[in-house]
């Protein structure tokens, strides 16, 4: 579990020091990893080594960040364990941010990151206005199966961070996004022809203006298919829908995945009238939940206030401020988990055998192959 440190001091060149030992890890730190249970496994390793740390990652109820933040900030904690969330609008008083990781999944693979993205991460460090002296960049070599930091990638990132190279970002388009108004005002067997209508001509726009990306539609398009299914509507154009053209293109452009658990049941809000009112859990219950359970409910009851909001303040019986006094208890309920001092999760330990292994996998290679050795290659 070693850390080797890169030193950057706006505006001053990069220079290296020597490996020192975790327990050494400056007060007021960043641990960064890429997966919420890469956090949760380094937060654990940590702790057992008798660091005071806090957690920070993207589901996190914000009320919950704000909590964290306060806690390194007022030194309540010195070291806080963080996703790329951190690069995003957070400035902490931090003397050093130490990547335990320099991959991540992207949604397709792991890939290494662009050094934009660590140059985003590195900029943290020694922030003007924090009094946090000169920024350290560090590499941490954690015990844990899987986390890789490459050296050079810090090294460009700390270069770019400092101005000295460019980050190699360019900003080369701009997205373009179809409206209700765009489609002509289409009634709601009439979208999916309205959106092939738009994306052609948006693609012709787009040759005239290349700096112009028509947004691709699949998303909408899926959400139409799941609001058709639960509206019991035909697919023919002309065929009748429990609502009205505007108040379908509200639900299927809301900003709330398909993937998720509330979109469903907001969509039987919107277009029968289900009550949303059954989802809500007491205070009491909320007071039980275990630490993924407290962020599930978080995150449902962040899309039910999207959900009002869009709608007039309130779906299926359920307004912006019963919503969101579910997210604030959900993230009480987070802030006081985290806030008890021990390990949140176990780290890195295969589920049959109890050895170390990747934080986002749940058994080890060994134990993986042992599992389906039996069948055979045709199953």
């Amino acid at each position: 579990m070693d850390i080797t440190t890169v030193h950057h001091a706006r505006p001053t060149a990069l220079t290296l020091a020597s490996p020192f030992r975790a327990v050494t890890l400056p007060k007021a730190s960043a641990v960064v990893a890429f997966s919420r249970k890469a956090v949760l496994a380094l937060h654990r390793e940590l702790i057992e080594a008798g660091r005071s740390a806090t957690v920070l990652y993207g589901t996190m109820p914000p009320a919950a960040r704000r909590e964290q933040i306060r806690r390194l900030t007022e030194k309540e904690v010195d070291v806080i364990v963080t996703t790329d969330v951190i690069g995003h609008g957070v400035n902490l008083p931090l003397g050093s941010v130490v990547f335990a990781e320099t991959s991540k999944y992207d949604g397709r693979t792991r890939r290494e990151l662009r050094v934009w993205e660590a140059a985003q991460i590195t900029g943290r460090a020694g922030r003007r206005g924090h009094n946090a002296g000169e920024g350290i960049v560090a590499a941490y070599r954690s015990r844990l199966p899987g986390l890789t930091v490459s050296g050079q990638l810090l090294e460009q990132a700390v270069q770019a961070a400092n101005g000295v190279k460019p980050n190699g970002l360019q900003v080369t388009t701009a997205p373009l996004r179809p409206t209700w108004t765009d489609l002509g005002l289409p009634e709601p067997g009439e979208i999916p022809h309205a959106l092939t209508g738009w994306t052609a001509a948006a693609r012709e726009a787009a040759r005239e203006r290349p700096w112009l990306q028509p947004m691709p539609v699949d998303e909408i398009r899926a959400k139409l298919s799941m609001a058709r299914q639960i509206a019991d509507a035909p697919r023919d154009v002309g065929g009748l829908w429990p609502q009205d053209g505007c108040t379908v293109w509200r639900l299927i452009t809301l900003s709330v995945d398909a993937d998720r658990p509330a979109y469903p049941a907001i969509c039987r809000a919107v277009l029968h009238g289900a009550a949303l009112r059954p989802l809500l859990r007491s205070r009491a219950g909320i007071d039980r939940m275990a630490l993924p359970d407290a962020e599930k409910y978080a995150a449902l009851m962040r899309d039910l206030r999207t959900a009002a909001l869009a709608f007039d303040g309130e779906c299926g019986g359920v307004n912006t401020e019963e919503a969101a006094a579910g997210e604030q208890a959900a993230a009480a309920r987070i802030i006081q988990l985290v806030a008890a001092s021990r390990p949140l999760a176990e780290h890195g330990r295969c589920a049959a055998c109890q050895k170390p292994c990747a934080p986002w996998f749940t058994y080890c290679d060994a134990c993986h192959c042992s599992r389906f050795s039996g069948f055979d290659d045709d199953w």
